[in-house]
């Protein structure tokens, strides 16, 4: 596997890691055990998990980049 498909899957892990902390925050009013755990191991990317998806679009668009490079290269 070559650097932007390691990149390429970096970004889908990192929108997937994203989209549970979006959905943990908004399912701890309700008492779930499994969003209290991933709330407790991460507070910050539970409260912000925009982070995680800035850093997913980041990996995503070098990824994008490295493979239009290549492409043009050779």
């Amino acid at each position: 596997m070559d650097l932007s498909g390691l990149l390429f899957l970096l970004a889908v892990l990192l929108g997937g890691a994203s989209f549970l902390c979006w959905d943990a925050d908004g399912a701890t009013a309700t008492g779930s055990d499994w969003a209290d755990s991933v709330c407790t191991t991460a507070p910050m990317f539970c409260h912000h998990p925009e982070y995680l998806a800035y850093a997913g679009v980041t990996a995503l668009v070098i990824a994008l980049g490295a493979k239009l490079g290549s492409s043009l290269s050779g």
